[in-house]
């Protein structure tokens, strides 16, 4: 990709599994140091680790049981990283819990919104729309003070913010997406950017009901992409290569491995923002 990449510090929240896991390891093997978080899953994140370890060395990542819900663990998550490598480059925002916490099958079993618990409701919005702003919030006062910065909000597709049966999941990501917007014009006037990625399609996650293995499982559009859509766009954005690039959604599907990074990632980049104020 890019040699700014190397030595940059970033931090991938929800780093255990899925995109998350993909996106440490590709990051990893272009010469990042990455600091991945989990609020549950210990082992997956032991396992993530010692994964970038064989790939990079002992000191490319720094494993953290932390809750984005809690901004304890957010500040304690930046004093560790910053104690470790003494700076910190970029925040992904990847964390995240979807449709499966409010059923268990939701693609077939799509629940209507005055069935949906309040609790499941609350504890989708509170980790993907909160946990969003505790990390933000706890991160961009080092990375201003490093004079360069990056927060990568991971988003979904425009149709599942709409589908039916998809609250609260939908709605949290369309508020991830205003956010972004509102974050990267707060910070327009400074070197830190802030940009949301999204795979373009359902991937080959735990937020998918069934098996990782079984070959006849698929999300509401068919077929799934496999969690390593993301890691071309992640080292672009990561780079000196998106100096100056803001408020945008980049779309991983989208991405044309064939193509020179600056142009792939114009053609897979629209803004946020709507033009229109009514």
């Amino acid at each position: 990709m890019h040699p700014s990449i190397k030595d940059k510090v970033v931090i991938i929240t929800g780093g255990g599994r899925g995109l998350g896991r993909a996106m440490a390891l590709g990051l990893v093997g272009a010469g990042a140091k990455v600091a991945i978080t989990a609020a549950r899953e210990g082992a997956e994140l032991k396992e993530t680790a010692e994964d970038c370890r064989r790939l990079a060395g002992q000191d490319c990542v720094l494993p953290l049981q932390a809750d984005v819900t809690s901004e304890a663990d957010c500040e304690r998550v930046m004093r560790e990283t910053k104690a470790k490598w003494g700076r910190i480059h970029v925040l992904v925002n990847n964390a995240g819990r979807g449709m499966t916490f409010v059923h268990a099958d939701f693609i077939k079993a799509r629940p209507s919104f005055w069935e949906i618990p309040n609790d499941r409701f609350k504890l989708i919005i509170d980790t993907n729309v909160t946990g969003t702003f505790n990390m933000a919030k706890a991160a961009t006062p080092h990375l201003l003070e490093g004079g360069w910065g990056r927060i990568v909000n991971v988003s979904t597709s425009l149709v599942t913010m709409q589908r039916k049966g998809y609250l609260p999941y939908g709605a949290s990501k369309w508020a991830v997406e205003g956010a972004t917007v509102i974050m990267a014009e707060d910070l327009a006037e400074t070197p830190v950017t802030v940009n949301a990625l999204l795979p373009g399609g359902a991937t080959n996650t735990k937020m998918i009901p069934g098996s990782l293995d079984d070959k006849n499982r698929t999300g509401a559009d068919g077929n799934l992409f496999e969690p390593d859509i993301m890691v071309p766009p992640i080292l672009y954005l990561t780079s000196d290569l998106s100096n100056g690039k803001r408020g945008d959604r980049y779309v991983a599907k989208l991405w044309d491995k064939t193509l020179a990074p600056q142009e792939a990632a114009s053609k897979s980049r629209f803004p946020c923002r709507r033009n229109r104020i009514y």
